[in-house]
């Protein structure tokens, strides 16, 4: 029996047995379109819901033409957000199609755009057209080392920024700054590629990323860009203060500590060695201490901004910054807890 679920094909097949063994047929239109023959090999998953995924061992990814956009005139402020829309979702390929010739400032703009947009690379441009293809190789462990690097991006911001208040001053502060950019390209990285795993669930398996941990990330690369953004205005507001408040201080050396016990809980799931014998309430207890700092953190920022009368205004709008930050680092502790849940189903 053979039904359609949408683009996905749903067949029912009866089991035969010989000896003490059963076996199934696979369907030979999926054979054909994955070119196996009698002696080709399959690979058999199980996965944690009983659910026994097949796979071709040489799985040769479909071919589909490049996401072709025709630009015109009144439409080119719209490049920016047209690219990263296009990258977040997974295209493959991006032909840009423009009705006049391309100017050199306009060149230059892509150009830039698709330098944020890491694993993406312009393989072709004529006087009209721009051809943009994924050059990023695909690594198993992509997502993991994309979603660490922007962590320690960010963790770096957050060191100079509170090195910065203690000292009083800030030597480079557009060096701090600069680390925005590859932030926000980290992210949109991530996301990519937790949008093709909810998509295709071949690539979900490819690189071993379950859905649920696909919107984890996803959800933590946008919190972690957030982060880093109140960073940089915290900064901002540093170069205008002469010496910042000494109940402030503390509590930005606190900040410091939670957002490293807050990268460690996240990915504490993922450590090879990782014994699953310990107890969820044990494994979870150091998350649930950094949630009770995080959000008692927060109370203690907001009291300080709330105190109006005793503090600057670049003073009160640097303990909002901060209280954000720490806002931000109990998001992400909570999503933590959340995996740390998930992994015990």
């Amino acid at each position: 029996m053979k039904a359609m679920t949408g683009l996905v094909m749903i067949m029912t097949r009866k089991l035969n047995q010989v000896r003490n063994s059963f076996y199934v047929y696979l369907p030979r239109e999926w054979c054909d379109e994955h070119r196996l023959d009698k002696d080709s090999e399959v690979s058999l998953e199980r996965t944690q819901d009983g659910t026994l995924h097949v796979t071709p061992s040489v799985l040769t990814p479909k071919e589909t033409a490049p996401l072709a956009i025709a630009i015109d005139r009144q439409h080119r402020d719209d490049l920016s957000n047209l690219l990263v829309g296009a990258y977040i979702v997974g295209a493959g390929e991006l032909e840009l199609k423009f009705s006049e010739s391309l100017d050199m400032a306009t060149r230059e703009e892509i150009s830039r755009w698709v330098d944020k947009l890491e694993g993406w690379g312009i393989l072709d441009e004529h006087s009209k057209s721009m051809l943009i293809s994924d050059i990023l190789t695909s690594d198993r462990e992509v997502i993991r080392k994309v979603l660490k690097r922007q962590f320690a991006t960010a963790k770096y911001m957050l060191e100079r920024m509170i090195s910065a208040i203690e000292a009083g001053e800030i030597a480079d502060y557009s060096h701090i700054v600069s680390r925005d950019e590859q932030v926000d390209r980290n992210r949109y990285l991530v996301e990519r590629l937790c949008h093709l795993v909810l998509r295709d669930p071949s690539y979900a398996r490819k690189i071993a990323l379950s859905p649920p941990d696909a919107l984890s990330f996803s959800l933590a690369a946008k919190f972690v860009e957030r982060v880093a953004d109140h960073i940089c205005g915290a900064i901002n507001e540093i170069l205008n203060i002469k010496k910042v408040d000494t109940k402030l201080t503390k509590l930005t050396s606190r900040i410091s500590s939670l957002y490293e016990s807050t990268t460690s809980i996240f990915f504490s799931i993922d450590k090879k060695g990782r014994s699953s014998s310990v107890e969820l309430a044990d494994e979870a207890s150091e998350a649930f201490e950094s949630l009770r700092e995080a959000n008692s953190l927060v109370e203690s920022l907001s009291r300080l901004e709330s105190s109006r009368s005793e503090k600057s205004p670049h003073e009160i709008i640097l303990a909002l910054h901060l209280e954000r930050i720490a806002s931000y680092c109990a998001d992400i502790i909570e999503i933590g807890i959340n995996r740390i849940i998930e992994a015990r189903l």
